[in-house]
């Protein structure tokens, strides 16, 4: 419960509100009090002016006249002043502060006149209200004059005040404490119930989906999010599939081949030139055995980022003659004539390495795929290499039957033929292409497919250009 996102949003809530409250309660305490408190403040004020007036009608304060103590019990507040010269001797009480204890403090007297000074006592039977004025008679005498109020009705609401703010407080965060765990619950369910339907989808379920929310909230793209997962973990699970099986059928032909040329070759004595063809034949499938598993390597190395690109400036047009060169001898034998237009210098950004084999993908595909144009005529491919627009450009156009339509965007796919028309006696798996967009793509650039007007298939490569 306590590891529960719901405990904790709840727990923090109440320690938010409750910390929230104790600033208010404490702020709100603090100045209804100093408000009530103050109240009196300017009637003191006004007393204590009226008691410096009294005492300004005599020379010296030290003895008052009957008329001036008169005066000063009329004020109707307790009143009390004394000297501070000398002992600090008190020479005047109102007749209702006899009972109450007020310090004198002679310091206060030092106070330029008129500086006067609130303090709160705790007097008894109640809190008093004491202002604190210094003065100085016409014949030079210092003193102070305090004027003291009760403040009996301040205490009791402060009291009430307190009482609720205590009591009210706590019960205010435990019953906010307790919605904020039921709205959390409610809140959440959908994420509950996310969880739930996202176990019960395995590996053999992948075409199931979540349902989606009613309202495109942070928990309807949480969703959004699961489900787009799921349909690439769907692709992938099916790529992968494919691959397996695509892979097992590729394998299987040549063992099968080897197989049979093996059984053949030892169900009875022949002699030293058939063991000799036998043995030939073997080695051919043994070598498209290794052709296969060095391709699958390179992608399964490739799909693993353990392939490092390295960033050379290469002349793309250098390395597209050099790969057409060792590629002529293949082309004659097989009847095909190439043609290289490579008449402007193009540098790109990238690994000679795998720009040449990206080069030598495309053309042994264009050379495999070719076939006479028209009656009578010999195939052809032709390759190209310029600059357009800030990147390198590699065409490679064949006069093969083309691709269809359909296939045009899965020409790339691992393992994937268009159509038997499309191979050359029996040759190629599949990879050469995937390995070229993986390069392609290694680089930054783009690869696509199309089919030429005149017949034949065209395939196109954009590279970064070098910056030099």
């Amino acid at each position: 419960m306590f590891h529960a996102l719901r405990f904790r949003l709840t727990l923090w809530y109440a320690l938010v509100l409750a910390a929230v409250l104790a600033v208010f309660g404490v702020s709100l305490y603090g100045l209804v009090r100093y408000q009530l408190v103050r109240h009196h403040d300017a009637a003191l004020t006004e007393a204590a002016a009226a008691v410096a007036r009294v005492l300004s009608e005599q020379e010296d304060c030290e003895h008052l006249t009957d008329s001036q103590r008169a005066e000063l019990d009329g004020i109707g507040h307790l009143v009390l002043f004394h000297e501070v010269e000398g002992e600090g001797r008190v020479f005047y009480r109102s007749p209702d502060s006899a009972a109450v204890e007020i310090p004198l403090d002679s310091r206060a007297a030092t106070a330029p006149a008129g500086a006067g000074s609130f303090d709160t006592l705790s007097g008894k039977p109640e809190l008093l209200r004491m202002y604190s004025v210094p003065y100085r008679s016409r014949a030079g005498r210092r003193g102070l004059i305090h004027v003291v109020h009760g403040l009996g009705d301040v205490p009791a609401p402060l009291a009430s005040l307190r009482l609720a703010l205590l009591l009210m407080a706590p019960l205010a965060v435990l019953l906010s404490a307790a919605g904020g765990y039921w709205l959390a619950g409610r809140a959440l369910a959908p994420v509950d119930d996310v969880t739930r339907l996202a176990r019960e989808i395995g590996a053999s379920s992948l075409g199931r989906r979540l349902p989606p929310p009613k309202a495109q909230d942070e928990i309807g793209r949480l969703v959004d999010t699961l489900n787009q997962m799921i349909a690439r973990l769907e692709s992938s699970f099916e790529a992968m599939k494919r691959f397996t099986a695509d892979a097992s059928h590729e394998l299987r032909g040549p063992l099968a081949t080897m197989r049979s040329a093996i059984d053949v070759a030892l169900s009875r004595p022949r002699e030293h030139s058939e063991y000799r063809d036998a043995l030939a034949s073997v080695g051919e499938d043994v070598d498209r055995l290794r052709d296969i598993a060095e391709e699958l390597l390179v992608l399964a190395r490739a799909d693993a980022g353990r392939i490092a690109i390295e960033r050379h400036p290469v002349r793309l047009d250098v390395v597209t003659t050099e790969v057409v060169e060792s590629f002529e001898a293949l082309a004659a034998e097989r009847g095909v004539s190439l043609c290289a237009r490579c008449v402007e210098a193009v540098t790109v950004a990238g690994d000679e390495r795998w720009l040449r084999q990206l080069v030598f993908n495309l053309l042994d595909n264009a050379v495999k795929f070719s076939a006479p144009a028209k009656a009578g005529e010999r195939p052809s491919v032709s390759i190209e290499v310029a600059e357009d627009d800030g990147a390198g450009l590699l065409r490679v156009a064949d006069t093969g039957p083309g691709i269809p339509e359909q296939a045009l965007l899965r020409i790339f796919e691992r393992f994937y033929r268009a159509d038997d028309a499309r191979s050359y006696q029996g040759e190629g798996v599949g990879l050469g292409l995937s390995i070229a967009a993986w390069v392609v793509e290694a680089h930054g650039g783009r690869i696509w497919a199309a089919n030429r007007p005149d017949g034949g298939s065209l395939f196109t490569v954009s590279l970064p250009v070098a910056r030099l």
